[in-house]
């Protein structure tokens, strides 16, 4: 990481059991559980360069695909949202679970702060030209994962505001 020179970053599938923050070189390593009696298998975690850790208020991990870092950042407040998304091979249950949890969060934070959702969408979506939302670099097959996706972002670009 230290070599892209990335000051935050999401990682998925991290299969960490636990939850916790570490210190891992430059960076505050913030993961996300699977319970420490379980296979590992899932999990996501936020990588914070050390140098942002006084912007840093809070943290808490939502269940092993959701993680929230809380941060006053250049006078905004941000919640960073790193999710790691139900697989399509799942059954329609558990995405509606998963799909219903992030929903749930995200209205909880209401607009008391800007909201950065980041990670893994487990999303395939289909090829546009001269759109903002995927352009050519989509696929030829999409997967309901995609369909999501693409709603997300057709719905959020509009108010998205750069605050980096």
């Amino acid at each position: 990481m230290e070599e892209l020179k990335k000051d935050i970053t999401i990682l998925t599938e991290t299969k960490k059991k636990g939850n916790g923050v570490e210190i891992l070189g430059p960076y505050l390593y913030f993961y996300s559980w699977v319970p420490k009696e379980k296979r590992a298998k899932k999990g996501v975690s936020i990588l914070v360069k050390k140098r942002y850790k006084r912007y840093i208020t809070t943290w808490e991990v939502a269940n092993e695909n959701m993680i929230k870092l809380h941060m006053n950042l250049f006078g905004k407040k941000l919640c960073i949202l790193g999710i790691y998304a139900i697989s399509d091979d799942e059954n329609a249950a558990v995405k509606e679970d998963f799909l219903g949890k992030l929903n749930e969060v995200i209205v909880a934070l209401g607009n008391s702060r800007e909201i950065l959702i980041a990670g893994d969408f487990n999303s395939r979506t289909r090829k546009k030209i001269n759109t903002l939302v995927v352009d050519p670099f989509g696929e030829e097959v999409i997967n309901d994962n995609g369909d999501i996706d693409r709603y997300m972002w057709t719905k959020f670009i509009k108010n998205f505001e750069r605050i980096f």
